[in-house]
């Protein structure tokens, strides 16, 4: 119920605006749940989008971001499809079909249920917290470090790198490590239990971002983001720490 909820209550938030009611026809809604993080950010040139999905985080980007260039990643066919089609005609949106990692090779991504669910690692506990995300399938994928992809000038600041690939954060910021100079926010979902079998968890990755010049300046949650009273995982922001805070 609440799921159904929450999707009511993105398509009644949508309606108003010409691009977000052309995705709505092609069953995508806009993640007015990211709208005021982004609004917050003042101007950006480039959004790096990895685990674009459907196209969710893109529609908002370029709303919020209106002079931003959204370079997006998603290596799953149906979704990456469904991308394009709603992206079709915005010019300052750019689709790889392809997932971000450490290196350069080609892996099996365990498809599920609701395909937003799905990972290069295995499901863990995440069917079991989240009941509607089990295994259904298995796709072999294409992986690439991000300077293997894109070129550093292509990264126009103030640049977002945002995240958001179930469990395989720490993967796609080590493929990003080379470029990470060229962000000045993070935005990543990271989770406090082993919901993908093998994942580094929150603390780790927030450590790893510290020691490259980030800082934690906040933590976005929604009422999914809890189970039997604990946080099981959230959306975190980071900005790059100025000269003084790193003195």
């Amino acid at each position: 119920m609440k799921d159904l909820l929450r999707k009511l209550d993105k398509a009644s938030k949508s309606f108003r605006d010409p691009l977000f009611r052309r995705a709505l026809r092609l069953g995508v809604a806009p993640s007015h749940e990211h709208r005021g993080m982004l609004a917050s950010l003042g101007q950006v040139g480039t959004v790096i989008d990895v685990g674009a999905n459907v196209g969710q985080f893109a529609l908002m980007a370029l709303r919020c971001l209106p002079q931003a260039r959204v370079l997006s990643f998603e290596p799953l066919p149906e979704a990456a499809e469904r991308f394009a089609r709603v992206m079709e005609g915005q010019e300052r949106v750019q689709l790889y079909r392809k997932a971000l990692g450490a290196i350069e090779t080609t892996l099996p991504i365990h498809v599920t249920a609701r395909a937003d669910s799905s990972s290069l690692l295995a499901p863990a506990l995440q069917s079991e917290v989240y009941p509607g995300t089990h295994e259904v399938g298995i796709l072999q994928v294409e992986v690439a470090p991000l300077d293997h992809v894109i070129a550093a000038n292509e990264i126009l600041g103030p640049a977002l790198l945002k995240i958001d690939v179930q469990g395989y954060e720490q993967q796609v910021l080590e493929g990003c490590e080379t470029l990470l100079s060229r962000f000045d926010w993070v935005f990543a979902e990271l989770s406090f239990v082993e919901l993908y079998a093998g994942q580094t968890l929150a603390p780790e990755v927030i450590g790893w971002l510290e020691t490259r010049g980030f800082r934690l300046d906040g933590v976005y949650v929604s009422d999914m983001s809890y189970k039997n009273g604990r946080m099981i995982q959230g959306d975190f922001l980071f900005h790059r720490k100025t000269a003084t805070e790193e003195a």
